[in-house]
């Protein structure tokens, strides 16, 4: 990227960006119906504005099902999916999506669930456009973008992955740029013959604009403090008089110059964290083992406090607790750490976990990404936005509320807790979920050998966390997978339940936590399983209780069970977790 590129137009010192969570969570990878095109998309807002009230400017689900099942050949399923996206991304207060749920946990029989679901509303164009962003998984701009010309030359991998590694917002950055028409033409308004030419002379409302601020934002002081949507920065007097506005009525072709020559990655991600950030002090705890370096990159130095960002690299042993008011509120993102126990405890805006374990008591309305985590064990008590696991194996996740998606793909052997809205699985294999979620848990392509189950997990701030979340314990679709595949698609069975016998509850290393169970209800076969286990334990104790040991025996007892314990631990490697966990909680 250019400094030219960097610093956008010189006059106004305007920089847009994109959103990177509509690509993240909005983009579901998922493929979408062949008939979903920028064509199809075109006519489906000139069939809403016919609709009248029911089709704009919000569009209600019943006739979004009619287009979608009859117009674009989806099935009702995946009509329903998209439609809950885009409500998951939206700035819906908490207290109301508590109350939708509710009304959809006590519906009687699927006539009024429908009710329901047909009194829901979207905003017509914004939703549009996220199904136009859909096609954003069907190019593979990373490998494209770095791959060699023939013949090329044998690598270091090192140096040649740093040279092309292609950001996520870099390659949001170039599906617009690649793509930018087609969006603007969509929400356009364009005569019946739909050439180049008559595109080029469209133009759009100021209703158009404030659909693509679902994509957009940006800045126009030069100054990553003061973030504004799209809309608002249109409505800025320089820039209109330079676009040419005249009664809300926005040339197309100077909106699509504008952002073109202002459009650039995100400023907050990952490689302006690394570009600019400033590095914080990585205090460690592991008296056992060498310490080893690593780096802690924070971009509190440019970024306001909704868009703060941490990078932690290369971390290979124990982390303390992290208090620094650098990082409160941050973004949080931990690179390349393996087998490590890492404890965060300050309030965090958004982490990403890389190769780590980390435990956070308070993200507040955080974004959590984990990547290729292996053999970690990673908890995060807190309220989340959203959580990606990406390319992890051998990995044991613990997490509070996430309020919109858990996404996990390309994993194996992990297990999940979480409560979460939506829970999104694709080309994961031997992985177990323990999840409560109000819409059904969603699995993709090239899934096998799925475990699902109730939330085994509890700590005392789970209720105020979920009500914070906009989540209730009264609707739980654990147990409903929808499996969702191309047409013409056959799977083999990928899921299962697991068994009552096979389940066990999560004991948080809080002692706080330790009496907390029962927050959530289990259902009544594994309450059961549970409630049956406790008794033959019970029962245990009691016979050796009325066996009446001696001293002496009662040693030798002791002794025989600590020993057979102790050589268990050992055997698993849980007695270095408990280890360290115990140097932990004597800090």
């Amino acid at each position: 990227m250019t400094e030219n590129q960097h610093t956008s137009d010189s006059r106004h010192h305007l920089a847009i960006w994109c959103r990177a969570e509509v690509f993240t969570f909005g983009a579901l990878t998922t493929p979408p119906p062949p008939d979903i095109t920028p064509a199809s998309l075109k006519s489906i807002v000139k069939y809403m504005k016919k609709s009248n009230t029911a089709g704009y400017p919000k569009m209600n689900y019943m006739l979004w099902r009619h287009i979608a099942c009859s117009k674009l050949h989806m099935s009702e399923e995946l009509a329903w999916m998209y439609f809950e996206t885009y409500g998951m991304l939206t700035n819906i207060s908490a207290q109301r999506r508590i109350q939708t749920d509710i009304q959809m946990a006590k519906a009687n029989g699927t006539p009024e669930i429908e009710r329901l679901k047909d009194s829901r509303k979207v905003d017509s164009l914004a939703f549009i456009l996220l199904l136009f962003l859909q096609s954003f998984h069907q190019i593979d701009l990373k490998s494209t973008l770095s791959r060699d010309e023939w013949p090329n030359r044998k690598r270091n991998s090192d140096l040649d992955a740093r040279k092309n590694r292609i950001y996520d917002e870099q390659s949001h950055q170039l599906f617009i740029q690649a793509h930018l028409d087609d969006l603007l033409n969509i929400v356009s308004e364009t005569s019946e013959s739909n050439n180049n030419e008559n595109v080029q002379s469209a133009t759009l409302s100021m209703e158009a604009v404030t659909a693509l601020s679902y994509i957009f934002e940006g800045t126009l002081h030069d100054s990553l403090r003061k973030i504004v949507p799209l809309h608002i920065i249109i409505q800025n007097q320089s820039i209109q008089h330079e676009i040419g506005i005249n009664k809300s009525i926005v040339p197309f072709k100077n909106l699509s110059n504008l952002i073109r020559r202002s459009l650039i990655a995100n400023p907050f991600q990952v490689g302006q964290t690394m570009k600019r950030g400033t590095l914080l002090p990585l205090p460690f705890n592991n008296p056992t083992h060498e310490q080893r370096s690593g780096r802690v990159l924070c971009n509190s130095n440019f970024a306001d406090e909704a868009h703060r960002f941490v990078l932690m690299t290369m971390i290979n042993r124990s982390l303390s607790d992290q208090q620094s008011s650098d990082i409160t509120n941050a973004e949080f993102r931990i690179h390349r750490c393996s087998y490590s126990y890492i404890y965060i405890l300050a309030p965090l805006r958004c982490v990403e976990v890389r190769k780590c374990h980390n435990q956070s008591s308070d993200i507040t309305n955080a974004e959590f990404r984990i990547h290729r985590c292996s053999y970690s064990y990673i908890y995060i008590l807190a309220p989340l936005r959203c959580v990606e696991v990406r390319k992890c194996h051998n990995v044991t996740i613990v997490l509070g509320a996430v309020e919109t998606t858990l996404k996990v793909t390309d994993c194996e052997n992990v297990s999940i807790s979480a409560v979460c809205r939506r829970l999104l699985i694709s080309q994961c294999r031997s992985s177990s979920f323990y999840i409560h979620t109000s819409t059904r848990p969603l699995i993709q392509l090239n899934c096998a050998s799925l475990l699902f189950a109730p939330y085994n997990a509890s700590h005392v701030e789970l209720l105020e966390q979920m009500e914070h979340a906009g989540l209730c314990k009264e609707l739980n679709l654990w147990n409903k997978p929808l499996v969702t595949h191309p047409a013409g698609y056959v799977d083999e069975q990928p899921w299962s339940l697991l068994p009552p016998d096979d389940f066990y509850p999560i004991s948080s290393i809080r002692l706080e936590d330790q009496q907390t169970d029962g927050l959530i209800p289990l259902p009544s076969e594994y309450q059961s399983a549970i409630d049956k286990r406790q008794k033959s334990i019970s029962s245990l104790a009691n016979e050796i209780t009325a066996a009446q040991l001696n001293s002496e025996q009662r040693q030798r007892f002791q002794r025989f069970v600590v020993s057979n314990f102790e050589a268990w631990l050992d055997a698993t490697g849980n007695a270095k977790i408990l280890n360290h966990l115990s140097s932990l909680q004597q800090q």
